[in-house]
């Protein structure tokens, strides 16, 4: 992401003017998890027209206009992060020269074309994010190969979602006679050149800390090879001195699952645990260790985390993503605090993406957890003097009582 500048706006002290230019799907789920309805935005958009004695019509140029956000629609996977709104006046007479006040438009954010928001109460949260986003370095740590016979997956693993760039699939003859074998070989060999091709077109492999190849049976092992073969021929320099960076690995499958298994397995977990990712998955596997000891270590809800928080017992806060995003903005400024008190108390906090599959289970966790400096075997008990409401208590509660039903 590029961004222009990051400014207090002179007119409204509580509103933060940011202007950026979006460059890949990463920078996509920034702009997500940044704007939220009654935010403001400049962004271009085209408009067609019909001219003057004419059924004709023309596409005119790039109007910029100037919009508060109503509500958006998001897919990382299909890069779709679309927007409606309505026209407000610009106290800076750029936007909406020729575009009528209170018209409601849908738009969609596109690479390359730089937009303006106004954002209200910008948070440290949203500042970091704005800050992991330019830096290139924190967004893609592992760039995966999954395979199979005749399929493979290429991804980029980034703090916020498992990102498949290109499918390769072919369908391989039986091996019935000299001449199917022949044809199978030649086949196979190409589809071993497709996915080192898709490769070179999606890895930076001077910035990947790591190069995942995972397959069940020898397919990994078979791919490795034939990369390297590929990289000498090509003369391919990257490949070549960053060789140390590959990783092979096993699991049962050639589809996305058998990338999951690899990070949860301790075997390739040291070559893995400097990516963010991977710690993740290895401290909700912690966690769900601690639950499943029942050692009154770990606990998640809310009534049970601020209580604990009140009680300075955190050692490591576990949230998701969603809690930032929430709509209500007291809610919200709640959780910054929770994450002000813990980190104050010098415990730590990792929010958990919920575009992630470890993000994916915490949220069943009511998306609210933590591990404890010290076991409390009665902190679900509720006190009068406790500072949580009855309301937010109850709603705590009924999560978890959805999850025991839908386990049962």
């Amino acid at each position: 992401m590029k961004i222009g500048f990051i400014k207090q706006s002179s007119n409204d002290k509580s509103q933060t003017i940011i202007n950026l230019t979006p460059e890949d799907k990463e920078d996509l789920f920034t702009i997500y998890q940044i704007i939220d309805p009654d935010d403001e935005v400049i962004i271009k958009k085209m408009f067609t027209t019909k001219q003057e004695d004419s059924n004709k019509k023309t596409i005119t140029d790039l109007h910029e206009i100037k919009l508060k956000v109503i509500s958006y629609e998001f897919d990382i996977k299909d890069e779709y992060l679309r927007y409606k709104g309505v026209t407000i006046p610009d106290d800076t007479g750029v936007a909406n020269k020729d575009i009528s006040i209170g018209k409601f438009l849908s738009f969609s954010i596109h690479y390359t074309h730089p937009m303006t928001i106004y954002k209200h109460n910008l948070n440290k949260y949203a500042k970091r994010l704005l800050q992991d986003a330019e830096n290139a370095m924190n967004k893609s740590e592992i760039g995966a190969v999954v395979l199979q016979e005749g399929i493979a997956h290429v991804c980029l693993l980034t703090s916020s979602s498992t990102i498949m760039k290109q499918k390769i699939a072919v369908t391989l003859p039986k091996k019935k006679n000299a001449e199917d074998a022949t044809k199978f070989n030649d086949l196979n060999e190409a589809f071993y050149r497709q996915i080192y091709d898709a490769m070179n077109a999606n890895f930076n492999y001077n910035e990947l800390k790591v190069i995942l190849l995972c397959s069940p049976g020898f397919f990994a092992d078979a791919l490795h090879k034939h990369i390297l073969k590929f990289a000498e021929q090509d003369q391919n320099e990257d490949i070549i001195k960053n060789q140390e960076s590959f990783l092979l690995a096993n699991c049962s499958t050639g589809y996305l699952q058998g990338i999951d298994e690899v990070l949860k397995n301790p075997k390739y977990v040291e070559k893995l645990e400097d990516t963010k990712f991977v710690k993740d998955v290895k401290l909700l596997d912690q966690f769900m260790e601690h639950l499943d000891n029942d050692d009154n270590m770990a606990w998640y809800g809310r009534y049970e985390v601020f209580k604990a928080a009140k009680l300075d017992a955190i050692d490591t806060l576990l949230m998701t993503d969603t809690m930032l995003k929430s709509n209500n903005i007291a809610k919200r400024e709640k959780y910054l605090d929770l994450i002000d008190l813990i980190e104050a108390n010098g415990g730590k906090v990792f929010i958990f993406s919920t575009l992630h599959t470890s993000g994916e289970e915490l949220n069943q966790l009511t998306g609210l957890a933590c591990i404890l400096k010290y076991a409390i075997p009665t902190l679900d008990e509720r006190n009068e003097e406790d500072d949580i409401s009855d309301s937010e208590a109850e709603s705590s509660e009924s999560q978890k009582e959805e999850m025991i039903t839908s386990k049962a």
